[in-house]
């Protein structure tokens, strides 16, 4: 139960009791045989003071409970502020966090395809070397056979005709 709440049920227990009170005085009222005017007014005082004593209650409570409902309402807008001051700067966080993430997989999509040619290039230089160095050495064999190469070459050499001369 909130303390506004609790006033407003005192105020409205108080109030009952001196309306009650009152009424009592009124029906004293109503069976008297007053004499006189100053009995009458005598009469009538108390109850006159009590019924300006319950306004003046009545007022302080509603001012009362006025002022509650106000520093309540202004504590309440305090936390609305403050929550959705929270969710802004979560909100941001977020989107930060966000765009760190993507830069981050941008970055790394970068190095995969980079280390992606790095590895293909190694393999292939690796793969050239390797059947480069397990390669049997070439022989060279160079058998000359003079008579045939002496049968290649006549023919070309017979159509020459020797220079006269020097």
């Amino acid at each position: 139960m909130t303390k506004s709440e609790t006033l407003r049920q005192l105020a409205t227990a108080e109030n009952t009791a001196q309306l009650d009170a009152l009424a009592c005085k009124m029906a004293q009222l109503h069976q008297a045989k007053l004499a006189s005017a100053e009995e009458l007014a005598a009469t009538l005082e108390p109850l006159a003071q009590a019924m300006a004593a319950l306004t003046d209650e009545a007022r302080q409570t509603m001012q009362q409970l006025g002022l509650d409902g106000t520093r309540q309402g202004e504590q309440f807008r305090r936390q609305i502020e403050a929550a959705t001051s929270a969710w802004r700067s979560a909100e941001q966080a977020a989107r930060e966090s966000a765009q760190a993430i993507d830069c981050s997989s941008r970055t790394l999509s970068q190095r995969q395809y980079l280390l992606a040619a790095l590895v293909g290039m190694m393999t292939g230089l690796l793969a050239s070397a390797l059947w480069l160095w397990l390669a049997p050495a070439p022989r060279l064999q160079n058998v000359l056979d003079a008579q045939q190469l002496a049968a290649l070459i006549r023919p070309a050499t017979a159509a020459w005709k020797p220079c006269a001369g020097k």
